[in-house]
């Protein structure tokens, strides 16, 4: 098998621009757009009173995307460990779900009432499910091509570092472009929800066309060693949820992601809310902790020669548990509240840069080592696998934040729910470090390498 050249490696990565983009299109502002503050002058689409135990409709409605979307990640991933298109059996999944990824991203955003009814959480929920079906069906085999295309810890690195590269470009442009695509459309003459929803369809489109070229750079037949699992869907299932090593891995891994998750859905309420400064603040902050990120990456394949992957995890977790705590306390520095959000900004760059390269390459390992172990080349089921229970965590994450919003208020007359996300998700990230403790990282890697050398 050839080596994957460095532009196609940079173009095969490329993908996660567009993942990206629809990913914090709809973790950034759905919440958002479907419950604005009420300074913002946007009609509220859906009821957000607490319901049974104090869940929300709007919780109700990402709840049921995610659990719907989380049965299709076993089965896409077996679909595509066991495929054999011409086009490739990552590669067709890739090619042919870019444009249903990026058009039912749009869809999110076009509920068919213009006031809050039950119409707008039906129609929310379905499209949200078939939302999240395209992002696993783009996603798990994308994700599959990392243990395929890489040969060692450096080329998995490489690859890793540049998807998050993309990844942290993506949010870029959703985070910092959004709110000023927003507000130049509504200075140009157009109304403040037309604007936003023209918004949303500019960059899903930029999206579709990243996620198309990246499916384009990989010719599975030159690039990718191996062939078809040959597993059964339910056994394939059972081999990876019994892993003792995923086990550890993914109980970790996802509730990192959980306390990122629940900052992410209210990152467009924190300027408004908590700074008293208008929506475009955000891309202030959001240049502010990318700056940071960036810096970071270029410094991560340094930073893994020195520290194994579990200490950077551990360092990334630790750190993130603290300042999303910080949250609960911005509003108290008064006139240096901006300043304190900026400087909290900048230190998450950190920890969210090694949750973008990190968890990636230690699943590409797992993967990898059952692979040798076994004989069966099951990279998708162990990405669909972690997908399945990445939506659950990323559905009860939102359905906690959206609680806590309908509990203790979203607006600058009432913002304690907006600043408790902070320190309830700095929790969960926080018992995610002490599992994390348990990974038995080099016991994984010496089995590699013993394996690698029989080849």
């Amino acid at each position: 098998m050839e080596h994957l050249t460095r532009s196609r490696r940079v173009l095969y990565a490329n993908g996660h621009l567009g993942f990206s983009i629809l990913d914090n299109i709809y973790g950034a502002y759905l919440l958002f757009f479907l419950i604005p503050p009420e300074e913002l002058g946007l009609p509220q689409l859906v009821d957000n009173r607490p319901l049974l135990f104090g869940i929300t409709i709007v919780g109700l409605i990402n709840i049921f995307g995610r659990v719907v979307d989380s049965l299709a990640d076993p089965l896409i991933a077996w679909w595509s460990d066991n495929s054999s298109y011409r086009l490739g059996r990552r590669r067709f999944f890739l090619l042919t779900g870019a444009a249903p990824f990026a058009l039912t991203a749009f869809l999110l955003f076009t509920p068919p009432e213009a006031d809050v009814s039950t119409l707008n959480a039906v129609y929310v929920a379905v499209m949200l499910g078939a939302f999240f079906f395209f992002y696993t069906y783009y996603m798990a085999p994308n994700l599959a091509l990392i243990p395929e295309l890489s040969r060692n810890v450096s080329e998995r690195i490489a690859i890793t570092v540049a998807q998050a590269a993309f990844s942290i470009a993506g949010a870029g442009v959703v985070l910092l472009g959004f709110p000023l695509l927003w507000e130049g459309l509504q200075a140009g003459g157009v109304d403040i929800g037309s604007a936003f929803r023209l918004t949303v369809l500019v960059l899903a489109f930029v999206a579709g066309i990243s996620m198309l070229l990246s499916g384009l750079a990989v010719d599975e037949k030159r690039f990718v060693r191996g062939g078809t699992a040959q597993t059964g869907l339910f056994e394939s299932i059972r081999r990876t949820v019994v892993n003792p090593f995923f086990i550890v891995y993914m109980t970790g891994t996802i509730l990192y992601w959980f306390g990122f998750n629940m900052i992410r859905a209210v990152i467009a309420f924190y300027p408004i809310v908590l700074l008293g400064m208008g929506p475009d603040f955000q891309a202030i902050l959001m240049a502010t902790l990318f700056g940071t990120a960036v810096l970071v990456f270029i410094l991560l394949p340094a930073l893994t020669r020195r520290f194994s992957h579990k200490q950077l995890m551990l360092a990334g977790m630790l750190s993130f548990s603290m300042l999303l705590s910080f949250t609960m306390f911005v509003r108290m520095f008064g006139s240096f509240a901006v300043p304190a959000a900026l400087l909290q900004m900048a230190l998450m760059g950190f920890p969210i840069a090694i949750l973008l390269v990190i968890p990636n390459a230690v699943i590409a390992d797992l993967s990898e080592l059952d692979g040798r172990r076994t004989g069966q080349n099951r990279e998708a089921m162990f990405f669909g696998a972690q997908g399945l229970f990445m939506k659950i965590n990323y559905g009860i994450a939102i359905a906690i934040t959206a609680g806590l919003l309908g509990f203790f208020g979203r607006d600058a007359a009432q913002p304690r729910g907006v600043e408790l996300v902070g320190p309830v998700g700095a929790l969960f990230v926080f018992i995610g470090f002490l599992v994390f403790l348990r990974f038995p990282q080099q016991k994984i890697l010496d089995e590699l390498e013993e394996l690698r050398a029989d080849d």
